[in-house]
């Protein structure tokens, strides 16, 4: 077996838990592997290859133990960590995003809605590599990812590294209107690039000017403790809670979309839409990076209950924001 200086590096050289406590279970998985020559993280790529095939090594000594392991938090390392899926690509482990245990690999997307679960669940005993955009936990940053999976015993195990991420924002918007769910991926990540190009005070400032709305398009954004920076059709929201902002149903709809995550959410509610003049049920995709929040979204219009914006329709929106401003 290749994998006792990785055992080493994932534990912290420590078998001891953060309240003084034997870890039993870290005891008997180094117990399963004897040392040999392990590549450095100078090697990325040779380095998530031996990562993963030190998963497959304690998963066919330990069995299920294996399991329990990488779903530790304590099992990641920087940017390293593994998960594994079962025979049926659903997930066993995954120490970054628990909440993506007991779901399907194949229906997990990218951050740019592709079917990135998919590409890496394509795996076979020989092993695949598959790139795309994901948040990497050691910067909290969208950063290209490159992982590698394999399958053994039926089950996958993958890891991966991570690589800068600094697009031209020009570039970015591949998609078409005609596909609003693509376009709303892409028209964020835009906005993402052009943060990481020229930082938050000219790109809030370019996200605030009636420019930069396109038709029913906008993008807005917060910082990192939920406080808008940038909403060019209501620029009265700029330095205001997000959390406090309630839909024109009264439901807490600030607080739903800064449950955004560095993966993204999505999240549908009735909103004014800025070319129609109607309120309209849009549907908003909002992601975190770097702490702050960017979102936009589409507009899906309601044939019988759409109504303008009367006095009494803004009041509604004006009551959601916080008081004195």
């Amino acid at each position: 077996m290749r994998n006792f200086l990785l055992i080493l590096l994932m534990i912290g050289l420590t078998t001891v838990s953060i309240t003084g406590c034997d870890r039993p279970m870290t005891e008997s998985m180094m117990d399963a592997v004897t040392p040999t020559e392990m590549p450095t993280m100078d090697d990325p790529e040779a380095f998530a290859v031996a990562l993963v095939q030190g998963a497959v090594d304690l998963y066919t000594t330990k069995g299920s133990e294996a399991i329990a392991y990488y779903n530790d938090p304590m099992r990641i390392n920087g940017q390293w960590y593994v998960f594994i899926a079962d025979e049926n690509n659903i997930y066993v482990a995954h120490p970054t995003k628990p909440e993506f245990v007991g779901r399907d690999i194949t229906k997990i997307f990218g951050v740019d809605g592709a079917l990135t679960g998919l590409e890496i669940a394509m795996a076979t005993e020989e092993g695949r590599w598959t790139a795309y955009l994901w948040p990497n936990p050691e910067t909290n940053k969208l950063e290209l990812k490159r992982t590698w999976s394999i399958r053994h015993d039926g089950y996958l195990f993958a890891s991966g590294y991570y690589e800068p991420w600094s697009p031209d924002p020009a570039t970015v918007l591949i998609d078409s209107k005609d596909d609003p769910e693509a376009f709303a991926h892409a028209f964020v990540l835009a906005a993402v690039a052009r943060y990481e190009s020229e930082g938050l005070d000219a790109t809030a400032a370019y996200y605030n000017a009636p420019a930069s709305i396109d038709g029913e398009w906008y993008v807005f954004i917060t910082d990192a403790n939920d406080t808008f920076v940038s909403h060019a059709p209501m620029q009265e929201l700029v330095g205001t809670d997000l959390k406090d902002v309630m839909g024109l149903d009264g439901s807490a709809l600030g607080a739903e979309i800064a449950k955004a995550t560095g993966t993204g959410h999505w999240i549908e509610y009735l909103w004014p839409n800025p070319e129609s003049g109607m309120n309209e049920m849009k549907r908003t995709w909002a992601i975190r990076h770097d702490g702050y929040l960017f979102a936009s979204g589409y507009y899906k219009p309601m044939a019988e209950d759409s109504v303008s914006l009367t006095e009494d329709a803004m009041s509604v929106v004006e009551d959601s924001m916080p008081a004195g401003n």
